[in-house]
């Protein structure tokens, strides 16, 4: 997505914000309308899943052995680093080292442990856990393309920070995305937080300093954590577990911003050619390796 400058007026910041994390149609899959709790530990691959690879190197392993695991072993996904690439090399999410439920999932609460991988900070990948649909439609009548998609996303560059946002619409067209999102940027070493302006805008304004989102030691590389969001059809709540309480990161309300579909549950690492906000400049693609680490994942219905 193209960046606009940065605008430097009091509490009201101009960049993009974080992207669609998926390109492309999903086929429409199975969606009960009362599923039930899921649960998967990475020991096997129990088929419930479907993976892609389109980077030569990438992989998606599971049961890849792991010392701080609950059972000693995790989903490993690698996004392959390569020196000499360039910036606009293997660009996107059609390039995202991948794997996503073949079932789809609705109303309840998503939980994962998993850990971030790192880069140096002139390089950017992408790590996220999300829910996602789309099957080319426009279901809920508003003249654009619906984009359901629940997004948890840390860019390896700037591991400290958490990318949040929720799509109900995103429509391509030429010289011009048409899109219907929300966002917050959580700075868990300021505490800083940042919203978008409006649903159709990539603007971030202040959202002001809160002491329960300054959390020095949230998103180390390679430690893990258990996140996740509770979705209902008026809301979404993002959070994190630490110290086994969960501190609460976003909660957005009003049906009319909610995905009202059931969504896949999804896992993806890919390289964007640019920084994510607060920074817009240009990032080259990693020259090593970026790994994902899941320890499980669990859905509970409401």
């Amino acid at each position: 997505m193209q960046r606009a400058p940065l605008l430097l007026v009091p509490l009201l910041l101009l960049a993009c914000g974080p992207s669609d994390g998926i390109v492309g149609i999903e086929p429409l899959g199975a969606a009960a309308s009362n599923p039930a709790a899921f649960f998967d530990d990475f020991a096997t691959d129990t088929g419930r899943w479907e993976d892609s690879t389109p980077v030569p190197g990438a992989s998606v392993r599971f049961a890849a052995a792991e010392p701080t695991a609950s059972d000693g072993k995790v989903l490993r996904l690698v996004l392959p680093g390569q020196q000499g690439l360039a910036g606009q090399d293997f660009v996107g999410p059609d390039s995202a080292t991948q794997l996503s439920t073949l079932q789809r999932f609705h109303f309840g609460t998503y939980r994962t442990r998993m850990a971030f991988g790192s880069c140096a900070t002139n390089e950017e990948a992408v790590m996220a856990f999300l829910g996602y649909f789309s099957d080319g439609r426009d279901a809920d009548g508003d003249g654009l393309t619906d984009d359901l998609e629940i997004d948890i996303q840390v860019a390896c560059g700037t591991p400290r920070r958490a990318y949040l946002t929720v799509f109900t619409d995103d429509e391509p067209t030429p010289g011009r995305e048409r899109f219907q999102k929300s966002g917050r940027v959580v700075d868990f070493e300021t505490g800083e937080r940042f919203d978008t302006q409006a649903i159709d805008s990539d603007r971030f304004f202040s959202a002001g300093v809160e002491a329960d989102a300054l959390i020095s030691e949230a998103f180390e590389p390679g430690q893990p954590f258990e996140l996740g969001f509770e979705w209902h059809a008026e809301s979404i709540r993002f959070f994190l577990q630490l110290q086994g309480a969960e501190r609460d990161l976003w909660t957005l309300t009003g049906a009319e911003r909610i995905p009202q579909l059931p969504v896949h549950i999804m896992y993806n690492t890919w390289h964007p050619d640019s920084h994510w906000y607060p920074d817009s400049s240009a990032a080259d693609y990693p020259s090593t390796d970026v790994v994902t680490s899941v320890d499980w994942v669990s859905f509970t219905p409401e």
